[in-house]
């Protein structure tokens, strides 16, 4: 561990890193709380996922929060997911667990008496969406003075999330405004797994904060990813489709005995998929369990999947759509499964990097199914959706060789 970066560390989180068993400072948390600790500039962390860039943000910032009170909310985490914001919650909380610096959630799911307690005395750590910041801006503007009026840092999950959207026009708008009601401009500290231009969201960061940004080169290690596409045509007899049944035994072969998700592009596939898989499991006698994690699930339901993903030893697979794509914590996986193209580059990687954690080994397994085409023209034959997935996996190998060293296998052994 880096001791002199060790030693400037708050004692509750000495205390912490010593109760969990840390031997070391990742490289990117030391690089973190350098700058953090001897400059004002802004800062962006990224690299894969799993390789501690929240503990990165926090430890430095906490840190400066513990050796210096603030006289309103000190920290202001914006994510854009709720489920994301709690599943922070938990870490944090156990993070702030011998200090006396307070977390609190601030979306639609938080009751009113825990807001008012916070409005009433406003400390500690604040976590939120856009769209729930956007509504206190708006129907409690006398509220955001004391709330904010010596905020020390904002600190941006999933940068690359709200870059070049709505939502991270949204979002700069409310921060200059709050700016302008305090009169004061906080440090921006932004995290993402999947940036290529640097340059760019340092723009995007450092917008309206008269602010340098600064990206340390860590935390980027050498890794393989093994990929395996496949392709299943299915056929129209009458009313019956043929080709179905050898799709969905492969998707079970490949998720049987593992820990996975199952990434589909809408919730009706997710629901299918899942219940052909319960099917073939139940015909089979497996002791596979099957679960499903999207926007339509209820939250009790979506955070049972994620507690059941994180802590259950025996095989467990999820089938999800973009909800499981950002950083909920939901333990080490065996392989992803995603059936069709993801939509970006951006999202492959992100689905790419919940896996492989342990073992350096990141497996992802590509599974297409559709109606054989017959037509003549070539255009009209070709499966685009098939073509699209090459071109993100090349897109991607081509741009992350500037970072590190990726090399593929296409030959995946998906033997049981």
């Amino acid at each position: 561990m880096s001791a002199d970066v060790y030693d400037r560390l708050a004692p509750f989180i000495q205390e912490y890193i010593y109760k969990e068993r840390w031997y070391e400072l990742r490289e990117i948390q030391v690089a973190a709380c350098k700058v953090i600790f001897d400059d004002d500039a802004n800062l962006l962390l990224s690299s894969g996922t799993a390789s501690g860039k929240t503990e990165a943000a926090f430890l430095p910032v906490l840190t400066d929060l513990y050796n210096n009170p603030s006289d309103s909310v000190g920290v202001l985490y914006i994510s854009p997911l709720k489920a994301l914001i709690n599943d922070q919650f938990e870490r944090l909380d156990g993070l702030l667990k011998y200090s006396d610096i307070p977390v609190w959630k601030w979306h639609g799911d938080v009751s009113r008496n825990k807001k008012q307690k916070l409005l009433k005395k406003p400390d500690g750590v604040m976590q939120t969406t856009p769209e729930s910041l956007e509504a206190l801006v708006m129907k409690k503007s006398a509220n955001v003075i004391k709330l904010f009026s010596d905020l020390r840092y904002i600190i941006i999950d999933e940068v690359h999330y709200f870059m070049n959207s709505p939502r991270g026009i949204q979002l700069l708008c409310i921060l200059e405004r709050i700016q302008r009601l305090t009169n004061n401009i906080p440090r921006r500290i932004g995290l993402s797994a999947t940036l290529g231009d640097y340059g760019d969201a340092e723009t995007w960061l450092s917008s309206g904060t008269k602010r340098k940004c600064i990206t340390p080169s860590a935390g980027n290690t050498k890794r393989t990813i093994n990929l395996f596409l496949d392709y299943y045509p299915l056929h129209l007899n009458g009313e019956t489709i043929t080709g179905e049944e050898d799709y969905f035994n492969f998707l079970y072969s490949v998720t049987n005995k593992k820990k996975c998700i199952v990434f589909s592009n809408s919730r009706a596939n997710v629901e299918y998929n899942i219940a052909m898989l319960k099917q073939i499991n139940k015909s089979s006698f497996g002791t596979n369990t099957y679960m499903v994690h999207h926007g339509n699930v209820s939250t009790a339901l979506r955070e049972d999947a994620e507690k059941t993903m994180r802590e259950s030893e025996g095989p467990v697979t999820t089938g999800a759509t973009v909800t499981l794509e950002l950083g909920i914590d939901i333990g080490s996986l065996d392989r992803i499964i995603q059936t069709g193209s993801p939509f970006t580059v951006s999202s492959f990687v992100q689905r790419l990097g919940r896996c492989g954690r342990k073992t350096a080994v990141s497996e992802m397994c590509f599974v297409f199914k559709d109606f054989e085409k017959t037509e003549k023209d070539v255009v009209r034959s070709i499966n685009w959706e098939f073509l699209k997935c090459i071109a993100i996996i090349q897109l991607y190998i081509e741009g992350d060789r500037r970072k590190v060293c990726v090399k593929v296998n296409n030959e995946l052994p998906f033997k049981q």
